[in-house]
């Protein structure tokens, strides 16, 4: 990300001065290069922000993705959580909204819409995800037979078997 940090920090000035009106810019120097380093700071974090949350989100999701599969009995449950995992893991785009926001709507009308209409909803969906997981996983444990108990052993379907 260091590397990128000149192209981006020049496209987000760049992107403050197209869009004056909504960061509120005066048109006194000391003022107005305030209120630009705050918006090119809230974008610099929204990536940085998109880095980090994506390669801890892609984790989590590879292994409870994989619990589901292996671990969930009912097809109906896993698909409901797999559909709720792969909504929950597009959570770390909605800081790609919120770096692209605060430039195009100024830093906290930017930081409003990736909050309420992204961030919010896309990460309640992955932690209710989580949650109905380990709720099934529970359920599961409780309705499975122990081992050595004799409803564990399969059952003969004819007596040749």
């Amino acid at each position: 990300m260091s590397q990128l940090r000149g192209p981006t920090e020049r496209w987000a000035a760049a992107r403050v001065a197209a869009n004056a009106r909504a960061h509120g810019l005066s048109g006194s120097v000391e003022y107005d290069d305030e209120v630009r380093a705050r918006a090119v700071y809230g974008a610099e974090a929204g990536l940085s922000f998109f880095h980090t949350h994506a390669e801890g989100v892609g984790l989590i999701l590879f292994f409870a993705s994989t619990l589901v599969a292996s671990a969930v009995p009912w097809r109906r449950a896993r698909g409901a959580l797999h559909l709720l995992l792969a909504l929950g893991a597009c959570f770390p785009l909605g800081y790609l909204v919120y770096g692209v926001a605060v430039l195009e709507l100024g830093r906290d009308a930017g930081i409003e819409l990736a909050e309420t209409w992204i961030l919010t909803p896309l990460g309640s969906v992955m932690i209710l995800g989580l949650l109905a997981l380990a709720l099934v996983l529970s359920v599961r444990s409780r309705t499975a037979p122990e081992a050595g108990h004799p409803r564990s052993e399969p059952v003969p379907r004819s007596p040749l078997e």
